[in-house]
């Protein structure tokens, strides 16, 4: 996942790691950013794949640049094309992906808009049935049922206002 996001930043100029790091906390948020300990030892790993090139610079600091290769783009652009797996990051890769949606001809825009609309509907889905049991089958005490209840409405309006955001864009789409 953070592949896809560093690869995507390095499409259109290069970038030092710190430049990463604030980039990836501008899409993803404080909460979710990786730390100089996972992203340097990442682009180490993408530059022996062969996907990016780091080039140190010298100077009052030094910095490593990662500009991205040839074959880097090519596996930027299976990433990003890729449907999404449903599992504890999904939320995150498609906020990834949709920050990049620019580099993709409109066809790939709408796949992959398309796989998140599917993504928000199974979330408003189950927050509806888990709305439902809340209502119909509560085995907790009646105040954790109603913190319950309210917690559930604020992601059903996350949700919704995500599902939303997406019809918007797909309808925008030319």
């Amino acid at each position: 996942m953070y592949d896809l996001f560093v690869l995507g930043q390095l499409m259109d100029h290069t970038m030092t790691g710190y430049q990463l790091r604030k980039a990836l906390m501008t899409v993803v948020g404080q909460e979710q950013t990786v730390s100089y300990g996972v992203l340097y030892p990442l682009l180490e790993r993408l530059n022996e794949a062969g996907d990016v090139t780091l080039t140190t610079t010298t100077g009052p600091r030094t910095k490593k640049q990662a500009g991205i290769t040839p074959q880097g783009r090519q596996h930027f652009h299976d990433l990003v094309i890729e449907p999404v797996a449903i599992n504890k990051q999904t939320q995150l890769v498609f906020q990834i992906k949709c920050n990049f949606l620019h580099l993709l001809v409109v066809p790939e825009q709408r796949d992959v808009l398309q796989d998140f609309q599917r993504f928000s509907h199974l979330q408003l889905e189950n927050l509806q049935t888990a709305r439902d049991y809340l209502t119909d089958h509560p085995r907790m005490v009646p105040t954790d049922v109603a913190d319950a209840l309210q917690l559930n409405q604020l992601q059903q309006l996350r949700a919704q206002a995500q599902a939303d955001w997406i019809a918007a864009r797909l309808t925008n789409l030319h």
